[in-house]
This record gives structure tokens, sequence and C-alpha cells, in this order.
């Protein structure tokens, strides 16, 4: 590519074109004013229609975040509750095992009980800890 000045660059009369190229974006849910003004001037009420788009998705989306959030309580409360019945239900095996003079069965079972039992909250509390650092680098 030559940039120099040639006969290209050059009108009839023999002066020099220029051209300029003006680039301009936004970002967000709404375009800014001016654009909307414009809108508006092609199509009597555009603007109005395009915020309120904008506003029902806004609404949409905090209705699902909503839905969310309620459906991980939901899930972490009967996660606890069964959680809870399969070890008291691992417990007592061990106990009656136990009672039937099978202390090595019990122990094994008393102890994979308990150890499960750890497990999770161990997981569950590095895991939590993983979201909160995540979700705070991310403000």
């Amino acid at each position: 590519m030559n940039n120099s000045p040639d006969k290209n660059n050059k009108d009839a009369d023999g002066k020099m074109l220029v051209r300029q190229e003006s680039f301009q974006s936004f970002s967000g849910p709404l375009p800014p004013p001016e654009i909307l003004e414009r809108f508006n001037s092609i199509v009597p009420g555009a603007a109005e229609r395009i915020i309120k788009m904008a506003e029902d998705q806004f609404a949409h989306r905090v209705d699902l975040e909503k839905r969310v959030i309620k459906s991980d309580v939901e899930r972490s409360k009967w996660g606890q509750i069964l959680g809870f019945i399969i070890s008291i239900f691992g417990l007592t095996v061990a106990l009656f095992v136990s009672i039937k003079g099978q202390q090595w069965a019990s122990s094994i079972i008393g102890g994979g009980t308990l150890a499960s039992l750890v497990g999770v909250f161990m997981y569950g509390t590095k895991s939590r800890r993983k979201e909160r650092e995540s979700k705070s680098r991310s403000k």
C-alpha cells in the first residue's frame, strides 16, 4: 500500500480528498439518549418500547435469580434432612451390630458413617469458600 498522495486522492480540480471515519459504541441495555431520539423520529414511540423491553428483561432476570436462589435453598434443606436420616440410620445399624457382638463390623459401619459426614461438611465448607472468593473477585 502506498500512502503518498497520488492522482487517486485528488478530485477533478486537483484538490486533495480527505476521508474521515468515526466509530461509536455503547454497552448496556439501553442506547444513549441521542440514538433513542433518532429511533423516535423514525418510528414514533420506539424509544418507549426499547426502554420497556429493557425493563422487562431486567424484571425477568431478577425473577430467574430469585427462583434459582429458592431452588438452591430447597435443595440444601432436603440434602441436610436426608443426610441426617442416612447418618442416623448408619449409626443405628452400627449400634445394633455392636450389640450383636460384631465390634469390627460395627466399627467399620460407624466409622464409615462418621467419615462420610465429616467429608460432606468439609467439602461443603470448601466449595462455599471458593464460591465466596470468586464472587468477591468478580465485584
